[in-house]
């Protein structure tokens, strides 16, 4: 039995090479599991050496862009790469993403010239034989599951909890999940200002990646402050839940600027004494002990 989980992406809506939008790799065996797929996750995957094929089930936050703007290269990637010889993705989310999926994948749309070339015209016919498909070709069917607090998810030696977060309602619902398996067990929150749920979600977790978006104390308009959390809103999540590591993400360009950075940090550790880590692109993220090594 194996675990792994691997940063993706951890920025934000603003564009950066450096950071792409919120992704998160979770490796158990042979489910490859994305929480989150926002803008450059495919990218992420390709340099991490994951074929999208692999990838079995994907699980929103919440659909601002910066999360979810990838789920349609994604998936009409995976699709057409799998040529019919792979099951269709398992996708769960808050309200919302069985209408996202329809209006991408349906003969009605934003895809449909696409997908109709890909499975009437006989050159795209050719390809999919070439690649191992048989006729006739039907279309991505992404299996949806809308999921609320209180949902529960059952895999192979894997469980996913579902608890409401504090976004950006009432536009948009948003959910924190938390994945356990004997091996490990991960905390995602995607964007969230701090509220009790999400402490009690997080219970003794292995890790938990938690947003970052803005220094408290530094950053204290209401309208931000009640939709979104800090680096010690962080903290004190982590704190109060007992987890091992905290792993902040959601970092815009300037709260990781050099000495900035090491600040947070250090404001941080003052509140949760565990492993604190600043997320970066590609970062995996041991689910033991992070030990000091000598130099050789």
């Amino acid at each position: 039995m194996s675990l792994r989980l691997t940063l993706l992406g951890t920025g934000t809506p603003t564009p950066s090479l450096e950071r792409g939008g919120c992704s998160f790799l979770v490796e158990h065996n042979d489910d490859l599991m994305l929480f989150d797929c926002g803008p450059a996750a495919v990218q992420r995957l390709l340099a991490r050496g994951i074929a999208l094929t692999k990838i079995s089930h994907i699980f929103l936050t919440h659909l601002h862009y910066d999360h979810c703007m990838d789920y349609g290269y994604l998936a009409l990637t995976r699709w057409d790469q799998g040529a019919g010889q792979i099951p269709d993705l398992k996708v769960y989310g808050p309200d919302g993403t069985e209408r996202m999926t329809r209006l991408l994948f349906s003969e009605e749309g934003v895809f449909q010239a696409d997908l109709a070339g890909r499975t009437l015209h006989p050159g795209s016919h050719l390809i999919y034989e070439h690649r191992g498909g048989k006729l006739p070709r039907q279309r991505p069917a992404p299996e949806v599951q809308e999921v609320g607090p209180g949902a529960e998810i059952r895999g192979e030696g894997w469980q996913v909890h579902v608890a409401a977060m504090v976004h950006c309602q009432p536009y948009l619902k948003s959910v924190a999940y938390r994945f356990n398996s004997q091996e490990g067990s991960i905390v995602v929150t995607g964007d969230t200002a701090p509220n009790t749920q999400l402490a009690d979600l997080a219970r003794d977790a292995n890790v938990i990646l938690h947003m970052c978006h803005f220094l408290n104390e530094v950053e204290t308009d209401p309208r931000i402050t009640t939709s979104c959390s800090g680096h010690l809103d962080a903290a004190r999540t982590a704190a109060a839940a007992g987890v091992e590591k905290l792993v902040l993400i959601h970092l815009t360009e300037q709260i990781a600027r050099p000495g900035i950075r090491e600040r947070m940090l250090a404001e941080a550790a003052e509140v949760f004494t565990g492993t604190i880590v600043l997320g970066e692109d590609l970062m995996e993220i041991p689910l033991g002990d992070i030990r000091p090594e000598p130099i050789l």
